[in-house]
C-alpha cells in the first residue's frame, strides 16, 4: 500500500501527567516531514519506524504527535529515507563547522552555543569558544554519531586534568553567567561538540 502524501497530524501538548489549557494544533504534514520528525527519534530503523507509523502516536520534545495509524512498505520507507544524512565515522572533527559543545558532569549538563561562547568580552583577544577549539583540535575527538534531531554530527572527547583546568580558567570570558559561574565549580568528565555538514 503506498503511503499517503499528506498525514493530518495532531500535537497535543506533553504536559507529564498534567491537565493543560494549551490547545490542540493540527497541522497537515506531508510524508517527508513527518519521517523527517520521526527520524530524530528512532533513527534510520526501517522496522522501528514501521511500527510507531502504525501505532499513530510519538512523543517528540514537547508534544505528543497523533496520526491515523499508517502501513508502510518497507521498501517505500527505504526510498524514503535515502535522502538523510547517514552517521560517516571517518569524517574528521572539523572545528569552523562546529556549532555547539555540551560539557557533561556528574549529573549535570551546559549547553554553549557557538554564537554565545565566542563572543569576546570588552579588551580580550580570546573568546571561550577560541580556547575550547584550541582544546578540541588537540585532542582529536572521536566520532560518535549523527544527530538527526541536530542535524549535525557529533564528536566526543574527555580533556586532561590540563584541559579541564584552562576551561575553568577561561569560563570568566564567558557572556553567558550561568555556565561562567558553574564551569570553574565542575568535574568535567567529557565534551560533546555539533558539528554542522557543508
Amino acid at each position: 500500500m503506498a503511503l499517503p502524501q499528506r498525514i493530518r497530524v495532531k500535537l497535543l501538548p506533553e504536559t507529564a501527567g498534567y491537565i493543560s489549557s494549551l490547545p490542540v494544533i493540527e497541522r497537515d504534514f506531508t510524508i517527508a516531514e513527518l519521517l523527517e520528525a520521526l527520524v530524530s527519534l528512532c533513527g534510520k530503523k526501517i522496522e522501528r519506524l514501521r511500527q510507531v507509523l502504525a501505532a499513530g502516536s510519538a512523543v517528540l520534545g514537547d508534544f505528543r504527535y497523533r496520526w491515523q495509524p499508517i502501513e508502510a512498505d518497507p521498501a517505500d520507507l527505504q526510498t524514503l529515507l535515502a535522502v538523510f544524512p547517514d552517521p560517516q565515522p571517518d569524517r574528521p572533527f572539523q572545528p569552523v563547522r562546529c556549532v555547539l559543545a555540551r560539557v557533561y558532569s556528574a549529573g549535570e549538563t551546559i549547553e554553549l552555543p557557538r554564537q554565545e561562547a565566542a563572543r569576546r568580552r570588552f579588551s580580550h583577544k580570546q573568546s571561550f569558544w577560541d580556547v575550547l577549539m584550541e582544546i578540541a583540535a588537540a585532542r582529536l575527538p572521536r566520532y560518535q554519531t549523527y544527530s538527526y534531531r541536530e542535524r549535525a554530527d557529533v564528536y566526543v572527547f574527555e580533556p586532561t586534568r590540563g584541559d579541564e583546568q584552562a576551561l575553568k580558567e577561561a569560563a570568566a570570558l564567558l557572556p553567558l553567567e550561568r555556565a561562567a559561574q558553574r564551569i570553574p565549580a565542575l568535574r568535567i568528565e567529557r565534551i560533546a561538540l555539533l558539528v554542522n555538514r557543508p
